[in-house]
């Protein structure tokens, strides 16, 4: 009995120990953060209170496995990607034709179209600057006049458009439009047949028996 008097006399002094530990315990357990609020706050303070509960752990995401790089995604090698020209192709004959004609004008582009070992890269170099020459001749302002001294006919512009649509994929790649380029060239060819209507052209010359000179033509 007497302990037990003696226990209810300590009881009020030991009790506001008891809660203060209490309330340390729940202090620490929590974690207060302040945010920035309006001016028009600024006598108040607003505070954000976490709970973070004991023994938590690391959430874990899981990382998407990036899928393998596929063979048909990867640009396919070309081993051989400027093969050579046939002895026997015809553009090798359309650039003759165009070199003994002079309208393959630079240094260079002479000496690739006489290659023997002609690429199919120097080729479609030659064609591009052979275009260019040709279609330069089109924006003449006395066309009609340049025609008619001109060494050219609508069936060479024919063989040189053949040849644009040929290589009509190795131009893109190397940066020319060939559907523009044919487009001017087939303007080129009209104006070539309508320039070129009714002129008389001497096909032979002979004498005959009586000493006379005998001329023979032919009307485009």
């Amino acid at each position: 009995m007497k302990y037990i008097l003696q226990v209810r006399a300590i009881i009020p002094f030991v009790l506001p120990f008891i809660m203060l530990a209490i309330l340390t315990y729940k202090v620490s357990a929590d974690s207060t953060i302040t945010i920035p609020v309006p001016k028009n706050m600024k006598d108040k303070q607003v505070t954000l209170s976490l709970r973070i509960p004991p023994n938590t752990e690391p959430l874990t995401r899981e990382q998407s496995k990036v899928p393998p790089l596929k063979m048909s995604r990867l640009g396919k090698w070309d081993s051989n990607p400027s093969p050579k020209i046939q002895a026997n192709d015809e553009i090798r004959d359309v650039f003759r034709l165009f070199l003994d004609k002079g309208w393959i004008k630079n240094d260079v582009g002479k000496t690739v179209a006489r290659m023997q070992d002609l690429d199919k890269y120097h080729a479609i170099r030659l064609l591009q600057d052979l275009s260019s020459n040709v279609i330069e001749l089109g924006k003449a302002t006395n066309f009609h006049r340049v025609v008619q001294r001109c060494n050219l006919t609508a069936s060479d512009i024919e063989d040189l458009r053949r040849m644009i649509k040929r290589f009509e994929r190795d131009l893109i790649t190397f940066g020319s439009n060939p559907r523009n380029i044919d487009k001017d060239l087939l303007v080129m060819q009209e104006k070539f047949k309508v320039s070129r209507q009714g002129i008389l052209k001497v096909l032979k010359v002979e004498g005959t028996d009586d000493g006379s000179t005998l001329i023979h033509l032919s009307v485009d």
